[in-house]
Formats: structure tokens, C-alpha cells, sequence
């Protein structure tokens, strides 16, 4: 067995589902690789970390966030973009690749939670920007998913439900 199929055989059904579909839409979007690790305290550089959130409504209520550091943003840009990481276009919307990226990765978990036939309603991806010492808390949450993407340590989290 191949140590990507251990890690994910040791992941929650959350975390598995979510490891796998942000996998895929990571390398078609933006050529970029993840991978599950067991490193629990990353090194988080001054820069912080930025936030982006979505809800959803329909069969299944929630959200999803993606909490990545600050320095991927440009990084994540340039690769959707086919730029350079200090072009003008990437530095002007540093953050609409990530919003783009939980967007597409939304989209899909409830595709494959739910099926093809039913229909939400997705709020706007909303970005916040947070102090590093953040990444504690939103580290400790229950079925957040971690990972390495091409070295950057990224969060990801789903809370879903039915409605009430």
C-alpha cells in the first residue's frame, strides 16, 4: 500500500472526502500538489494567515474555509493565472485564487456527498487576513483537515448537516 493511501485509510470520512476532491481540483487549477502529513505546529512566517469561507444551503447546510498563509496567496494566483508570482495582475487580487479554489472545492464535495441532481445555494467566498498565532485555533477545530501544498502548511474544513 502506498503511503498517500495509508494517510488517507487514517483520515475521517470528512477528511478523506475533502483530501481527495481538493487534491484533484488543486492540480487541475493550479498545477500545485497536496499531500497529508502528521505535522502538527508548521512554521507560520510573519506575513499570517488568510482565511476564505463559503456557505451553503439545500439538502445539506454549512460551510466550507480554506485557511492558508499569507505567502501561498501569490503564489496560488500566479499559478491559475500562468504568471509569474511578482507580476502587477496577481499582486492587484492576491486573494481571488484562493477564493476560486474553495469555490471549485465546494462545489465538488457536495457533488460527491450529494450527488449530481441536487441543488445549493453557495454564498460569495468571503477572505479575512489573521495573525499567525490564529493558526492554533483554527488548527485545533474537530475534522479539519491538514496539509502540505508544495511546502505551504493549508487548513481545510467542512461543516455540514442537514437542515434543522
Amino acid at each position: 500500500m502506498t503511503n498517500y493511501w495509508r494517510d488517507v485509510i487514517m483520515l475521517s470520512d470528512n477528511q478523506a472526502t475533502l483530501n481527495q476532491v481538493f487534491t484533484s481540483v488543486l492540480e487541475q487549477l493550479a498545477f500545485m500538489f497536496a499531500e497529508t502529513t502528521e505535522e502538527s505546529e508548521p512554521e507560520i512566517d510573519g506575513a499570517g494567515i488568510v482565511q476564505t469561507r463559503m456557505g451553503f444551503r439545500g439538502p445539506y447546510h454549512g460551510h466550507m474555509e480554506l485557511i492558508v498563509p499569507r505567502n501561498m496567496c501569490e503564489e496560488l494566483a500566479a499559478n491559475v493565472l500562468g504568471l509569474e508570482p511578482d507580476d502587477e495582475m496577481v499582486l492587484r487580487a492576491p486573494f481571488d485564487a484562493l477564493k476560486e479554489l474553495l469555490n471549485v472545492t465546494c462545489g465538488n464535495v457536495l457533488t460527491t456527498l450529494a450527488g449530481e441532481d441536487p441543488i445549493f445555494d453557495l454564498s460569495i467566498p468571503t477572505v479575512e487576513q489573521h495573525e499567525p498565532d490564529q493558526w492554533a485555533v483554527f488548527r485545533s477545530r474537530e475534522d479539519t483537515l491538514f496539509v502540505l501544498v508544495d511546502d505551504f502548511p493549508v487548513l481545510l474544513y467542512l461543516e455540514y448537516g442537514e437542515p434543522t
